[in-house]
């Protein structure tokens, strides 16, 4: 079945051919008119109008000299023969440019001829042999006076004889001009229309081509919104339509995907639900057994402390080394389970993290003491108030102290710190141990993760004590910010949100800014 619109490319070509058409007859039709026009302009300014200007100049020369040789014919001062002379100077460029100009135009010749004799006749046959007589008031000759003045009347006459040709000229021209002007209006009516048609089919093309894409635009951000049953309507070209086409099947995939996806996501809340539970029930159950074992123990080194032999000795130890280390994993694996779960959000209370610091590093003295290592606490002067769970986030910092006491050399110095940046409250871990490997900085907080110095070492652990303090701080819109460097110490910071009635007002607005 043939196709209702042709390819983009053949439209376009088609459009781009047709308006080239369009435009070369067009600019055809303009080029004749105003190359007519131009010759009928270019005669009436190159030629007629100079020659016109040309035989106004020889008649104002004349009267120049006319009029000086006059005044110094009457006062016999020099002074007035100086038009004369700027005339006599003059005259020959002007009479030269209506020559060249009649010699094209045999009617105008005769009289330009009649002109120049008469010019001629009136500067020898008056004013020259004048010049050479005495002037002033006592040499004043009416008859020759007379004489003079019927010599230019001729010149005058010839003057206005040339004059009514160049008039009759002009007026040729112009006439001429006026009669291209409907050719020279027909033209650019021609070009407006041809520009019209060409506009009209362009924007019909463009139609054909933009209106598909609009509507495939507002389908995708339609989809991009989240209506996954927005479709393109398919039409205009052919290259178009199989854009809409691909958009449509692309949209049809994207939907199957999102079903499969909410599948997929619902089966694996199950799953981490059901682990959930598994990991807190065998907790609980782990529990029981473990508490008789250690109590077990416990009363068989008191009861027969002096009966057992020191090799005996060791292993009960052992045996309550690996209780205590299984029933830690147990506690960390339980705290995890109902840290994720969000179990605790409903006990949000108001506290103070300075409090809280110092109750957790009295805690952990004993631990520190053992290790000799100093626990230093830095603390503002002010309450840092925040909306959380005491409880939670006692555990979060203990783990980050332990970490910091374990990882420190015997000897050493564990530093919390407590300050506030913005509306936040920072709380910060500080040791000088064995630090973590820069390989290893990606995979904190990660289920079971030790850092491989750590593991080396032998240093004990389960590594989920991150994980718990990171979801601790999620839970309370906090995060976990770790600094580090191997073989110098690690900054462990908790940066959680204060309560609002807490932040001056400055600083809260700083903070929205």
């Amino acid at each position: 079945m043939p196709h209702r619109f042709a390819g983009v490319t053949a439209q376009v070509r088609t459009l781009v051919v047709g308006m080239v058409l369009l435009v070369a007859v067009a600019g055809l039709a303009g080029l004749v008119g105003v190359a007519v026009a131009i010759a009928t302009v270019s005669r009436l300014a190159d030629e007629v109008l100079p020659a016109s200007d040309a035989n106004h100049a020889v008649l104002q020369r004349m009267t120049d000299a006319e009029t000086g040789l006059r005044g110094w014919v009457a006062t016999d001062d020099d002074a007035f023969l100086q038009p004369y002379q700027a005339a006599r100077r003059a005259l020959p460029a002007e009479r030269r440019t209506l020559r060249r100009y009649a010699a094209d135009h045999p009617g105008l010749r005769a009289a330009v001829a009649r002109q120049d004799r008469a010019v001629s006749d009136w500067f020898q046959r008056y004013a020259e042999p004048r010049l050479r007589d005495p002037a002033g008031p006592g040499n004043v000759s009416h008859q020759r006076l007379l004489f003079g003045k019927s010599r230019f009347d001729q010149v005058r006459s010839a003057n206005a004889e040339v004059e009514d040709r160049l008039n009759a000229d002009l007026n040729d021209a112009r006439l001429d001009t006026f009669q291209q002007l409907p050719w020279v209006v027909a033209v650019l009516v021609l070009v407006a229309f041809l520009g019209g048609v060409a506009s009209l089919v362009a924007r019909r093309v463009a139609n054909r081509i933009s209106e598909p894409l609009v509507d495939m635009e507002r389908t995708v951000d339609r989809l991009a919104a989240g209506e996954t049953d927005a479709r393109a309507a398919v039409g205009g070209p052919r290259e178009v339509r199989r854009v809409g086409e691909a958009l449509n099947n692309f949209a049809d995939q994207n939907a199957r995907l999102l079903d499969l996806e909410r599948e997929a996501v619902t089966r694996l809340k199950a799953l981490d639900r059901a682990k959930t539970d598994f990991v807190s029930n065998v907790s609980h159950e782990l529990r029981t057994p473990l508490t008789s074992i250690a109590g077990y123990v416990e009363l068989f080194e008191d009861g027969f402390i002096n009966e057992i032999t020191p090799q005996q000795r060791a292993m009960l130890q052992v045996v309550s080394r690996n209780v205590e280390r299984l029933r830690n994993l147990i506690e960390d694996l339980l705290s995890l389970s109902q840290v994720e779960a969000q179990a605790f959000r409903t006990s949000f209370d108001v506290l103070d993290l300075n409090h809280l610091v110092s109750d957790t590093a009295h805690d952990l003295g004993p631990s520190a003491a053992q290790r000799r290592v100093t626990l230093t606490q830095v603390l503002p002067p002010r309450p840092m108030v925040m909306r959380g769970d005491a409880s939670q986030l006692s555990r979060a910092l203990l783990n980050l102290l332990s970490n910091a006491v374990k990882f420190s050399h015997e000897g050493g110095e564990v530093t919390v710190r407590v300050r506030q940046v913005g509306p936040d409250g920072y709380v910060e871990v500080s040791d000088r141990g064995i630090g973590i490997p820069a390989d290893d900085m990606s995979s904190l907080a990660t289920r079971f993760f030790r850092a491989s110095n750590a593991v080396d070492a032998e240093i004990g652990g389960t590594g989920l004590g991150l994980r718990i303090v990171n979801a601790v701080l999620d839970n309370h819109n906090g995060r976990l910010e770790m600094e580090s460097v191997e073989g110098e110490g690690t900054t462990a910071r908790m940066v959680l949100p204060l309560a609002a009635d807490t932040v001056p007002e400055a600083v809260r607005r700083a903070a929205q800014d």
